[in-house]
């Protein structure tokens, strides 16, 4: 093509529209160039402050899960340790921790080989680590049901970034491409492999929902120290790396599998896994931070009642119901009638227990919650609102997940048990008809029903969250504000980094191996502390984490779990770093300020599990189990 002489041609290339739309630095204001380098100094001064912790950061986490038989997670430790001449292997038999130093790559290991019979330990180990690595059979194309329920689990619960390993493969040809592909249809249902044909492993990657902003330490060396003087309570010493945030010595500790604790002091000792074998030293006390009394958080998780306070829903235990105020009624109507009619200025105060197959109304506050009252969230999500409930409620609940099929014949079901016959019964029948309850015999309606009102409508009729609640509410924390208080709470965990590289006095920085003086430990965890077959972990707790309120959490029944669970049934949470045993309320999850609660946990679908634990801030994993023996679960 020719162009026309005499004539100015403008080109015009096709440009990316970011050009376009960011402005140039020199068309900003001063203010904008002010905040702009102050944003850039900022982040430069992170980065700095986050390198210089990195130097003396603590090990590499590292959990190994092995599905072969054949080939231990032992034998994978050693094999690791075999790669490299000059790698260092220090083994804590006691605890069964493997650290592992490679000095070519200026890395240290720590290896965690827990017992995968146990799905608690196991779990407790994969909270803590920064690396999972399964290794997977080759010569089946089935696992066994009990590696199945356990990725299952883990699956539930959430990972870290995950290798996947193989101990064998051929070397080439057709049988290395199908092994390949049997191993990939095997990892299928768990994960969705990325396989790479120059190696012999997969790697993926699934973040765990909570992030870790709290402190945390696996305990390595546990020492008891008891007096003469005090018989019913020792002290504790617990011995290992600091990982995560730094670490409040004023501040709560959770032992996992004991509870909540206070610190007398925390001592920091040389490290005694080196890079380098020639700078290891004797272990010796290099400074010690002793807790303040007057700074320190206090273990006041119930709220101490005041039988002075008219304020407090609490029932006097010698009357039997409160009295009823006298209420105008029109002409003709029978007392039956005036039972049902509804008054703003007039509350029916129950005073018998709850029956748990009985149907009540749940309501969620506008207000969120604030500092009175708050629990620990398990199984997916929590929710942010409050919870209040009609009718007597238990102290603690938990809950589990479970499916059911609609077609499951009962003659086709092995139950030994006739109370398990009859509760599949009674869930069928509450799934057929979920709007209908029938009088039990011998008993009057009227009777039956008498602590229920009547609601003309169920979504617009007021429903007051503060009426007939049980005197356990009175013991609880509400909070005000749950989101504020939340985020009061995170941004504290933040400002400890801050803190810590000011040198604060109180804050321990992570990477550093201490000792933690934990007092007033209960004799009665004495065995669980001592016993080896599960990890102990310390966890740092946020502000306010330690109090006891009303925790609400949206669960899913697992497809697999086709029995029935009855509202009210004792079940164990795994919420976060707790492990605790309730007796969850079921409602269902739905919009609006009322929830109809569930006789039976939902076949299908999200539904909410309300109990009374410590205070969660949400994200935080949720797992239920049901236990059917010591060491077997649901």
């Amino acid at each position: 093509m020719q162009l026309p002489k005499n004539k100015k041609v403008k080109f015009c290339w096709k440009v990316g529209i970011k050009s376009k739309s960011q402005p140039k630095f020199k068309n900003l204001k001063k203010l904008a160039r002010k905040n702009r380098s102050s944003q850039i100094r900022a982040n430069k001064v992170g980065k700095i402050s986050e390198e210089k912790r990195k130097e003396g950061q603590s090990p590499i986490n590292i959990t190994i899960i092995s599905l072969d038989e054949a080939f231990t997670s032992r034998k994978i430790v050693e094999t690791f340790n075999l790669a490299d001449e000059d790698a260092i292997i220090h083994v804590n038999e006691k605890r069964n921790i493997f650290h592992l130093a490679v000095p070519r790559f200026k890395q240290r290991y720590t290896f965690f080989c827990p017992d995968i019979t146990s799905i608690i330990s196991t779990l407790d180990f994969l909270r803590v680590s920064d690396i999972l690595v399964i290794l997977w059979p080759t010569e089946t194309t089935d696992l066994h049901i009990a590696h199945s329920r356990l990725l299952d689990v883990i699956t539930a619960h959430g990972f870290p970034p995950t290798f996947n390993l193989v101990s064998t493969l051929p070397a080439s040809g057709k049988q290395r491409d199908s092994t390949r592909k049997a191993l990939e249809k095997l990892m299928a249902p768990w994960w969705q492999s990325s396989s790479n044909s120059s190696t012999n492993f997969y790697y993926t990657q699934s973040p765990l929902e909570s992030t870790k902003i709290k402190p945390y330490l696996i305990a390595e060396n546990v020492q008891i120290i008891k007096t003469e003087d005090n018989s019913d309570s020792f002290s504790l010493l617990i011995s290992g790396y600091l990982n995560g945030a730094p670490l409040n010595v004023n501040g709560l500790v959770h032992i996992s599998g004991c509870g909540d604790f206070q610190l007398s002091q925390v001592v920091f000792e040389n490290d005694p896994h080196p890079l380098k074998q020639s700078k290891a030293e004797s272990m010796e006390i290099l400074r010690a931070i002793k807790a303040d009394p007057l700074k320190q958080t206090q273990l006041d998780s119930e709220i101490i009642q005041d039988p002075m306070n008219i304020d407090q829903p609490e029932m006097d235990e010698n009357e039997e119901k409160f009295a009823v105020p006298k209420v105008k009624l029109p002409e003709g109507t029978s007392e039956y009638q005036a039972s049902w009619l509804i008054d703003d200025d007039y509350d029916e105060n129950d005073d018998e227990e709850e029956e748990s197959d009985e149907c009540d109304s749940v309501e969620d506050e506008d207000n969120g919650n604030d500092l009175h009252g708050t629990e620990n969230g398990f199984c997916a999500q929590m929710e942010d609102e409050n919870f209040s409930q009609n009718g007597e409620g238990d102290s603690h609940s938990v809950v589990e997940s479970a499916t059911m099929d609609e077609s499951i014949d009962l003659n086709d079901i092995d139950i030994n048990d006739d109370h398990q016959k009859e509760l599949f019964k009674k869930e069928r029948e509450n799934r057929q008809w979920p709007d209908e309850v029938e009088a039990p015999e011998g008993m009057s309606a009227r009777d039956r029903f008498k602590r229920y009102r009547g609601l003309k409508s169920f979504r617009t009729s007021p429903w007051d969250p503060k009426e007939n609640l049980t005197k356990d509410y009175a013991r609880i924390y509400k909070i005000v504000n749950f989101k504020r208080t939340r985020k009061l709470a995170l941004e504290a965990a933040k400002q400890s980094f801050q803190s810590a590289d000011e040198c604060d006095e109180q804050f321990c920085t992570p990477g550093a191996y201490i000792t933690l003086c934990v007092k007033d430990v209960p004799s009665s965890y004495e065995n669980h502390i001592s016993s080896t077959h599960s990890p102990l972990i310390v966890f740092g707790l946020l502000k306010n984490e330690h109090r006891m309120s009303t925790l609400n959490m949206i669960l899913h029944r697992y497809p697999s779990f086709n029995k029935p669970v009855k509202n009210k049934e004792e079940l164990l949470f795994q919420v976060g770093c707790r492990l605790f045993t309730a007796n969850p309320v079921f409602s269902q999850h739905t919009n609006g300020q009322k929830f109809k609660m569930e006789r039976f946990m939902p076949s299908s679908g999200a539904f909410c599990a309300t109990v009374f634990a410590p205070i969660t801030f949400p994200p935080s994993n949720v797992l239920v189990f049901r236990q059917c023996s010591p060491e077997n679960f649901n």
